[in-house]
């Protein structure tokens, strides 16, 4: 079991068995590793050479004798945060080489879990600070289809401290005006001749339309023109509406 660790951790099926023979061992002449493992000391030699190179083992010449230890297992850890370190320093270049599609791509979801499941990845996906646009918030079907998970999900987006910028029609005045008393909230009205059966949301490059219908349906787009086409129609009726 142990060596299936070590091999996750990135050691070969014989560091892993040489690291754990060399564990109890302590400071010992090589040839004494080379017989408790029984293999040819050329490979034994190779091994300790790989484990050295990883920071798991330290040699030492006395009296013309090569010397072996393990290091602390601790350094497993080290290792592993230092490869962590490596790949989060390497993520954005990485990501600007990734292929980003020119052309929206769409998803359909249906269900109340699919109104829940949104607005959870907008706020995981925001980043704090971030700003989350409603256009036609639609109050009675939205807290329909939210249900007892809406705290929840308002609490995490307030510790993230995810804004949300709200354009609900004055039908819905006094449902929603609560709304723009919640933190990192701001709301606006627009008059009645603008109200659809939809609500549409923003969020970083994602427009995300819900069709109410008694079973709810979430029309995703992914697309960064789309997205900023949207805001920027957002902002226009932003500054029609009133408090």
């Amino acid at each position: 079991m142990m060596q299936s660790i070590l091999e996750t951790l990135g050691l070969s099926t014989m560091e892993a068995e040489c690291y754990e023979k060399l564990l109890p061992m302590g400071d010992v002449p090589m040839a004494t590793l080379t017989a408790a493992m029984k293999r040819h000391p050329q490979i034994i030699y190779r091994l300790v050479d790989q484990l050295v190179a990883k920071g798991l083992a330290v040699t030492e010449t006395r009296l013309h004798r090569k010397y072996v230890r393990a290091e602390d297992p601790k350094m497993l850890e080290r290792v592993q945060l230092e490869k962590l370190r490596k790949i989060r320093e390497a993520l954005p270049s990485l990501h600007a080489l990734q292929h980003q599609p020119s052309e929206a791509r769409v998803r359909i979801e249906r269900g109340a879990e699919a109104v829940r499941n949104l607005r959870r990845r907008a706020f995981q996906e925001l980043p704090p600070g971030g700003t989350y646009y409603i256009l036609g918030a639609s109050g009675t079907h939205f807290y329909e289809f939210m249900g007892d998970e809406l705290p929840a999900i308002e609490q995490f987006r307030e510790k993230r401290k995810v804004k949300k910028k709200m354009l609900a029609f004055e039908s819905q005045r006094s449902l929603m005006e609560h709304e723009g008393l919640r933190k990192y909230s701001d709301l606006r009205f627009l008059p009645e001749t603008y109200p659809v059966p939809t609500s549409t949301n923003i969020y970083g490059n994602v427009v995300a339309i819900q069709i109410w219908s008694s079973e709810p349906i979430v029309i995703l787009i992914e697309s960064e023109e789309v997205a900023n086409g949207y805001r920027d129609f957002f902002e226009t009726l932003w500054k029609m509406g009133k408090k």
